[in-house]
């Protein structure tokens, strides 16, 4: 009876623990359970929170509208709108007014005074040396024997003429300093317009470099994506390992990364061909067409001659300061010679004092009448020291601005060689390219097949495909490369039409060659409904 007993009572032990055991393990479940719907809940309230926050989020979106605008229109409309041109043109006309100004010193003087007033006659004999502030007034008459305050009233009337005669040529070393500035100023002008122009000219070409690079991008990611969707069938159906799909998926990211930057990069360029139009904030479309096509005219570009150079707006402009130093030297040689002057004037005078002349109105109106015609010598003698020290300095002016003229022509030569040089090598590229394009496509399919087929790895297929989108963009911008290039060469030379010249000859022959294409297109249209008469043709689908 006591082993019996014995196995009952462990037997009743066991249960009573197992039951415990899972009452505990019901208990953490229910807690767990508990645990995760708290969680859901917060996940789902933090979602809802963050949703809300998002919707509530103002939306950041440029509305204005878009311009679409050619290479031509954007240069033409740099040139009139942007405001520093306007500035410079400005400073012309203001330094051509300041040729008239000095011109005007060859013109004789003639100054008129009249003055009333009432002044007591305290006339004594002495001295009055030099007024720099002319503080005391001449006084004249008879002098007077005693001091008193009492005033009478008086009056005064002249006109003077003047005339310098003979100045030994400063006048006209003043005038010619003058038409140096204004030159300087105009080469200042044709400079901006230069550096205005090629640079809209040069952001154009990059906003249209960048904007093919968007749709290089998106014919990117069209192709993995349809890629992506091949992987991810033959990984659902065992064929391939499940890493090739989460590669693919990758490789979709990573094309629409690209996207999204070049669309990034487009809009600030976009930005910056509005600025430098003068027209910031605006949208500008560039047309693509015939600029994504290397230029077939470049014999239209100047021809390979140093002495243009010369002819640069920056090379003028700092002859100019050559020129502008020279007649500042020349308007110092002439100043210290004699000066000859024509004076004459005619005067009268009055006076309340009766005890000479019965005066008119006691005074207030001029009674006494003097003419007188001479000549007035002047020469500075003292100023000799004065000036030679300005020469000295002017001498030194003249040879720092020979150094910045010498530095200017140095800069062009190099960006002429350099310009020349960026053409030949972009020709090359952009004669090349198109043998990558076609080898890079052609490994893109291949490589494609051999991953259907199992002969090679998902890496090989994502290889192919960069090098697919690197040949692509490399085409685009090399074509674009050679008009930058051809700009660069027009910038060195100092003027821009050619360029622009060679944009017009292109936009030309593309109206006229999509012309003769419409000609084509319909004349085989004619031809195609001539064969067709008499036949039953077909009823055209109408859709909604």
């Amino acid at each position: 009876m006591k082993p019996v007993a014995a196995a009952v009572a462990l037997l009743t032990l066991w249960m009573v623990v197992n039951n415990s055991a899972q009452a505990n393990s019901a208990a953490q479940a229910n807690n767990s359970a508990q645990a995760n719907n708290t969680s859901q809940a917060n996940s789902s309230a933090q979602a809802d929170s963050e949703a809300e926050r998002i919707k509530l989020r103002p939306k950041i979106e440029l509305n204005e509208p878009s311009v679409r605008m050619t290479l031509l229109n954007a240069v033409e409309t740099a040139n009139k709108k942007y405001p520093s041109i306007a500035r410079a043109n400005q400073e012309t006309h203001k330094l051509k007014g300041e040729v008239s100004v000095a011109r005007t010193q060859y013109l004789p003087r003639m100054d008129m005074l009249f003055q009333e007033l009432r002044a007591s006659q305290n006339v004594t004999a002495g001295t009055i040396l030099p007024q720099y502030l002319n503080v005391i007034p001449i006084q004249s008459g008879a002098p007077a024997t005693n001091s008193s305050f009492n005033s009478i009233f008086g009056s005064n009337a002249g006109l003077n003429f003047s005339w310098e005669l003979v100045d030994f040529g400063r006048r006209a070393a003043n005038v010619r300093l003058a038409k140096q500035s204004l030159t300087k100023s105009t080469a200042e002008l044709r400079l901006t317009e230069l550096d205005v122009t090629t640079r809209s000219a040069l952001l154009y070409l990059k906003l249209l470099l960048i904007q093919q690079q968007i749709l290089v991008c998106q014919a990117t990611l069209d192709r993995m994506t349809d890629w992506s969707l091949v992987v991810h069938t033959l990984c659902d159906k065992g064929l391939k390992p499940g890493v090739d799909a989460a590669r693919a998926d990758a490789e979709v990211s990573l094309a629409k990364i690209a996207l999204i930057q070049a669309r990034r990069d487009a809009d600030l360029a976009q930005q910056d061909l509005a600025e430098a139009i003068g027209m910031a904030g605006a949208l500008i479309q560039p047309v693509a067409e015939p600029l994504i096509s290397r230029p077939k005219f470049t014999a239209l570009t100047m021809p390979d001659a140093p002495a243009n150079l010369a002819k640069h707006p920056l090379a003028i402009l700092k002859m100019a300061d050559v020129d502008v130093a020279k007649s500042r030297l020349k308007l110092l040689d002439h100043s210290w010679y004699p000066h000859l002057w024509l004076e004459s004037a005619i005067w009268a005078r009055g006076s309340g004092d009766g005890r000479f002349i019965k005066p008119i109105a006691s005074g207030i109106i001029p009674k006494t009448a003097n003419w007188t015609v001479g000549f007035t010598f002047q020469f500075p003698v003292m100023e000799y020291f004065k000036i030679k020290a300005q020469k000295i300095t002017e001498r030194s002016s003249i040879e720092a601005q020979r150094s910045n003229y010498d530095l200017a022509m140095q800069e062009l030569i190099r960006e002429d060689k350099k310009a020349k040089i960026l053409l030949s090598r972009a020709e090359e590229i952009a004669d090349e390219t198109p043998v990558l394009l076609v080898a890079a496509k052609e490994n893109e399919i291949k490589a494609r097949e051999r991953y259907r087929v199992g002969l090679t790895n998902v890496m090989e297929v994502a290889e192919a495909e960069r090098i697919l989108a690197k040949a692509q963009a490399e085409n685009v911008e090399a074509q674009i490369k050679v008009w930058q290039s051809v700009l660069a060469i027009a910038y060195a030379h100092g003027d821009i039409q050619p360029f622009l010249k060679l944009v017009a000859a292109a936009e030309t022959n593309k109206g006229q060659s999509e012309g003769s294409k419409g000609l084509r297109d319909s004349n085989s249209g004619l031809n195609e409904n001539n064969r067709n008469d008499g036949a039953l043709r077909p009823t055209p689908e109408v859709k909604p």
